[in-house]
């Protein structure tokens, strides 16, 4: 009876953060039109503010189409659709995200894939892709000037095989006696840097929906490894269907040639203020219109360029960092 009202609690609240992300659509709707009827009007020098405030409001948007997405999937069974997946190349690929996550705050990033790996398997790589980058993401935010790790192994077992992944940073590690289910929805940790939130949650939850189980170990300032197994098909079955693991270490990607460009090569300071604010939150979507707004001016061109290979990085602490140089160079 007890876990049933629990149970009945808990779609209540996904309820209601679906019913307030519904309704929050209609106010910035409002504005959004609003805005959109004074832009059509307002002299050339309103016009950037008037953007900002179009941006923003997108911005809120986006964040309530994750919110609705996310009460969309509490309310409904987790989706996994398997497929035809390139083993070494999604993990290529998840390193190199890994390297910008971790270089944000001057850490080394490496990657052991031991033994031989399947070259194709029956996955749904969207989904692990969504878990181990979550893990690493966490990983970053809790390590300064440390090492994030991620290893994999695979045990062949007839047709499929038995694969071992697992995530450890060097940071300052969990308490995990504080009596709190780091796995549950809406819960905390509580560490010098801040907390985790849903991400592990869901992380949790799509683990298990592909038939493995997340677990952690860690202790205060000793290293933290998050790690899973998952039971996969192979697909073909002759060893040349297996490669070598491969080995990557990374060191923290070196400042960017920002500095060089003369103070003419940027735009005004409100518009670098504008980037240095968005660049500190992480604003991905919102940096790439302020990039696309000055995209015609020929004289910033090698500025933007820099920004959109560091906002392929996600190195947002480099643009702030650019951003506010090119601001301190116009006082001086």
């Amino acid at each position: 009876m007890a876990l049933t009202d629990a149970k009945a609690k808990d779609r209540q609240k996904v309820e209601v953060l679906g019913y307030i992300g519904h309704d929050l659509r209609a106010p910035l709707a409002t504005i959004k039109g609003y805005s959109d009827l004074l832009l059509a009007d307002a002299p050339e020098a309103q016009h950037k503010l008037l953007q900002t405030i179009q941006r923003s409001v997108k911005y809120q948007l986006d964040l309530i189409d994750e919110l609705l997405e996310y009460a969309k999937s509490e309310l409904q069974p987790l989706a996994i659709q398997p497929g035809a997946t390139n083993l070494p190349l999604l993990l290529d690929d998840i390193s190199e995200y890994a390297v910008a996550l971790s270089s944000q705050q001057n850490n080394r990033f490496r990657y052991r894939a031991s033994g031989q790996l399947p070259t194709q398997i029956s996955l749904d790589a969207k989904r692990l892709q969504q878990v181990l980058l979550n893990l690493l993401s966490n990983a970053a935010k809790f390590t300064h000037d440390g090492v994030i790790t991620l290893s994999v192994t695979a045990k062949p077992e007839g047709s499929a095989c038995l694969l071992h992944f697992s995530v450890s940073d060097t940071g300052i590690g969990l308490d995990l006696n504080q009596g709190v289910d780091i796995f549950g929805a809406f819960q905390q940790i509580k560490t010098a840097s801040g907390g985790a939130g849903l991400g592990l949650f869901i992380a949790q939850r799509i683990v298990s929906a592909m038939g493995g189980s997340l677990n952690v170990s860690s202790a205060v300032g000793q290293e933290t490894t998050f790690s899973f197994e998952l039971f996969t098909p192979v697909i073909g079955s002759s060893s040349s269907d297996w490669s070598t693991g491969a080995q990557r270490d990374t060191g923290p990607r070196k400042p960017s040639s920002g500095s060089a460009l003369p103070r003419s090569a940027m735009p005004e300071d409100l518009a670098l203020d504008e980037l240095a604010s968005l660049a500190c939150h992480g604003r991905v979507t919102d940096i790439e219109h302020w990039i696309e707004g000055y995209a015609h001016e020929a004289a910033y061109a090698p500025f933007m360029a820099l920004l959109r290979e560091l906002l392929e990085r996600f190195d947002f602490s480099e643009i702030e960092a650019l951003a506010t140089r090119g601001r301190r160079n116009s006082t001086t």
